[in-house]
């Protein structure tokens, strides 16, 4: 629900030119993705709200899982290439074992706050690269096994190539790294060093660019991805180590006002490659972007 309001909001905002603002010269960046991070940070004093609804389901044998996370993420830019992120969200488990509920559970993601710093631009560079750090705040709960309850710090590094036509490539890795957790949710038991490496790339093609009267413009990408994971977690006391990697096609249509603003919305079909990830599933994606407010 909230984040219906959020986008009505933001959508009578995009439908109202804002006083002084001009079209941008350049094409715009293609800055939207489902399993990959995007490399192109926001312009100065230029804000972006993405919200993003993630369904998966799995099977096996008799056990069923269904898992939702609801994803925002609020970016600004500080200057034309650093830029300061925050993430937020919900989570939602419910397993399942011959049609009798095991396990069921709901509540606050953890939150967010990193910085990225644009290092490389295509205009000047053979490719754009940027990377920045992150701090990840406990607020998913342990007890109810939603999280691990400890401060996660984190690395982040994408980059992109954009040939200007109709495909373009992006890649992104995130290292991430909880220390001290104990074995048990109690707080009990040894303590171990998580460490994940998150991943991502994705295939564009641009199927459709259709200008509108007005400096207006319509478009529509078409995205492959493939990302996944290694992850440690702990179970019954001990340190396991998984990888999860997935498929996922999608798309996502585009609409750049006069004004520059911008609003996306997409769907993509995520595979499970490999037995620690999900089956499959679904994420429902939009975005906001706006051009300078100051």
């Amino acid at each position: 629900m909230r984040s219906t309001r959020l986008g009505v909001l933001l959508g009578l905002l995009l439908a109202v030119p804002l006083a002084g603002a001009e079209a941008p010269d350049e094409p715009e960046e293609p800055d939207f993705f489902f399993l990959t991070g995007g490399p192109y940070t926001q312009k100065k004093n230029s804000p972006q709200i993405i919200w993003a609804n993630q369904w998966f389901r799995d099977q096996s044998g008799a056990a069923r899982t269904r898992d939702y996370t609801g994803a925002g993420r609020f970016e600004w830019g500080l200057t034309e290439r650093l830029e300061v992120d925050f993430e937020f969200g919900a989570l939602a488990i419910q397993e399942r074992v011959a049609g009798t509920a095991t396990f069921a559970e709901h509540g606050s993601d953890d939150l967010l706050l990193g910085v990225r710093y644009r290092l490389l631009r295509e205009a000047a560079a053979p490719f754009t690269l940027t990377f920045g750090p992150q701090v990840i705040a406990p607020v998913a709960s342990r007890r109810r096994g939603l999280g691990t309850g400890r401060v996660s710090y984190a690395w982040d590094m994408a980059a992109a190539k954009d040939w200007g036509g109709p495909v373009f490539l992006v890649a992104s890795v995130n290292l991430r790294l909880t220390p001290d957790v104990p074995s048990f949710p109690d707080g009990s038991g040894p303590e171990f060093d998580l460490s994940e490496i998150g991943w991502g790339t994705a295939l564009g093609w641009r199927a459709l660019e259709r200008p509108a009267p007005g400096g207006a413009n319509h478009d529509i990408h078409v995205l492959l991805e493939v990302g996944g994971a290694r992850a440690d977690d702990i179970e019954e006391g001990r340190r396991l180590r998984s990888t999860q990697v997935q498929f996922a096609p999608g798309f996502r249509y585009g609409f750049l006002n006069r004004a520059g603003a911008l609003a996306e919305i997409g769907l993509s079909f995520p595979l499970g490659l490999t037995r620690a990830a999900p089956g499959w599933g679904l994420i429902l994606q939009t975005q906001f972007e706006l051009p300078s407010l100051f």
